[in-house]
């Protein structure tokens, strides 16, 4: 009974620790950008077809998104100043209804980063971007108990993102086909007491989510790496690579 009993702990551990290694390996490869990609929403840039995707999985099950009608792919650039990323988004039904910065975007449908520059994980910049190209920005503190109101008086002084529909916003009794998000965040934006310097050498850290809410289809939460539940697991972010 005792030899099953280190086996069964023997092989939980073993378990865990590829799951942990698999998780770290998630990593996406920003191209640099000699010309700053126009922040509108469009994907007509050069930087961006040589740009490398990354296809968002469902979230829970941590399966591919086999329906190509709703698949999200994420793609990162930058330069001396500014990250970039791109979302594209394929969705039959966009809407969003807030119309104010840091209103509560995740009850809605919205794209979201989460960045961390330091070594501290329970710290990271939370970013969430509407089809109506609305805003909301935080720094989280304490991943387990968020205190929203407090977390959201953190503001980006320059980040600037466009949204381009490829549809009709909030006509929800047709078929859309996808919306983009472009994002450009100065690195100096994301500098904290702990990094009081952040560009291209600095390892940082991020996750990519989505969430998807179609009339008459179930409601879905995307990842690039998946946290089985809350997207608020940043044991699990991926790793940004300056090509």
């Amino acid at each position: 009974m005792q030899l099953k009993y280190l086996l069964i702990l023997a092989t939980f551990g073993l378990f865990t620790h590829c799951a942990e290694k698999s998780a770290s390996e998630f990593t996406l490869e920003a191209s640099y950008a000699s010309t700053a990609p126009i922040i509108d929403g469009k994907v007509n840039e050069p930087i961006w077809q040589q740009a490398k995707p990354i296809r968002l999985k469902n979230n829970r099950t941590g399966k591919e998104v086999q329906e190509s009608a709703l698949q999200t792919h994420v793609k990162a650039s930058y330069d001396d100043k500014s990250l970039y990323f791109l979302f594209e988004c394929k969705d039959p039904d966009i809407w969003a209804e807030f119309t104010q910065r840091d209103e509560y975007l995740w009850k809605e449908e919205v794209v979201e980063v989460f960045i961390d520059v330091d070594d501290e994980p329970k710290t990271y910049v939370e970013i969430e971007v509407s089809p109506a190209n609305i805003l909301f920005d935080s720094y989280i503190v304490d991943p387990e108990n968020i205190d929203v109101p407090a977390t959201a008086k953190f503001k980006l002084p320059g980040i600037r993102t466009g949204v381009t529909v490829q549809g009709t916003l909030n006509k929800r009794d047709d078929e859309d086909s996808s919306w983009t998000v472009e994002m450009a965040i100065p690195f100096e934006d994301l500098a904290n007491s702990n990094t009081a310097k952040v560009g291209p050498d600095t390892e940082i850290k991020l996750n990519f989510y989505r969430l998807d809410k179609n009339q008459g289809k179930e409601f879905a939460a995307y990842a690039w790496s998946p946290t089985g539940k809350s997207f608020h697991k940043p044991s699990v972010f991926g790793k940004i690579v300056f090509k």
